[in-house]
């Protein structure tokens, strides 16, 4: 009897471990085809690596390209790269495989980004072209790659800096600083829409290079094709500069630049480039310069909208009692 027992018992014991193995690949198979999209990503991309093995990489892709990232581990990340490259390094993908992975790439071995297939320009023209959220030093990490298919002279040739994009971030500032004024003025306008993950430093390299006098010259120059192509670098003008500003040059700040610009820079304006401004950058003058306490427009959306409204009227009399000056 006690024998009879004693072998029941084992039996439960073997049974019971052998349902804990299979218990999530019976879960995957049976479940995953009925529950809602979102919760099948989270089962996906928080259940068992054994499961999740089972995915092509065809799949993966799919899949990511059409999945919010953000919170995907960064050991399920490591484990879809490997997945995706076949154990080889960056070399063998294309733009397709750098879209569906998108931010995830911070997350990537350096050492294997550094393969980056730069040769292919179509792999060329998506990293220049989109702004993946990456680090700045993932940024130097391409900028590397970079170098291996087009050599270290780069900045001699303004047909190779307009193709950087992005990528132009990658690089240091005294690099950056080689750029000669005749390469620079030959730059199209649609990198220096592409500076927001430059460096302060690498900004101001920048700014250099258009202010020299085989360049743009000084700010007092400009036209409004001059703020119009600098775009993002207007934000470096000195505050002792600023109302030396052509009037007729103004209404070419916009919005977005009027939303950058530093805070102390604001009450240099004169009473006449106020009236100048296009109307979207005066209203965000009119809203910054109450807020004389916040460096950025991004802390207007944590104050209570009453606040807000009081703020508003108050730069409106602010602004306007100054024009009446």
């Amino acid at each position: 009897m006690v024998i009879d027992y004693e072998d029941d018992k084992n039996s439960m014991i073997a049974l019971a471990e052998q349902e804990n193995i299979h218990f999530y690949d019976d879960f995957y198979d049976e479940m995953d085809s009925r529950i809602k999209m979102e919760n099948s990503m989270n089962m996906i991309f928080f259940g068992p690596v054994s499961s999740f093995m089972r995915i092509d990489a065809e799949s993966l892709l799919h899949i990511l390209t059409f999945t919010k990232k953000h919170l995907i581990p960064i050991s399920r990340t490591i484990l879809i790269w490997d997945l995706i490259t076949d154990g080889k390094t960056a070399a063998f993908l294309y733009s397709r495989e750098y879209l569906a992975l998108g931010p995830l790439l911070n997350f990537v071995p350096e050492e294997d980004l550094y393969y980056v297939n730069f040769g292919d320009k179509s792999v060329l023209s998506f990293f220049a072209n989109h702004n993946l959220g990456l680090h700045s030093r993932k940024y130097g990490v391409l900028a590397a790659s970079y170098r291996r298919y087009y050599g270290d002279m780069w900045y001699e040739d303004s047909d190779y800096i307009n193709e950087l994009g992005y990528l132009i971030c990658g690089f240091p500032a005294h690099i950056i600083s080689k750029i000669t004024p005749a390469v620079f003025k030959k730059i199209d306008v649609e990198i220096f829409k592409k500076l927001s993950l430059c460096s302060v430093n690498q900004t101001k390299t920048l700014y250099n290079l258009a202010t020299h006098k085989n360049a743009y010259g000084k700010p007092y120059k400009w036209s409004s094709h001059e703020i119009t192509k600098l775009d993002i670098l207007f934000i470096c003008v000195p505050k002792e500069s600023i109302s030396s500003i052509r009037l007729e040059a103004i209404p070419a700040i916009s919005k977005h630049i009027m939303e950058m610009i530093h805070q102390d820079k604001l009450e240099y304006f004169t009473k006449q480039q106020i009236l100048r401004m296009n109307p979207e950058a005066r209203r965000m003058y009119i809203i910054r310069v109450q807020l004389r306490t916040s460096l950025d427009t991004s802390q207007i959306a944590k104050q209570d909208a009453n606040a807000i409204k009081k703020s508003v009227l108050l730069a409106l009399i602010y602004v306007f009692t100054l024009i009446l000056k």
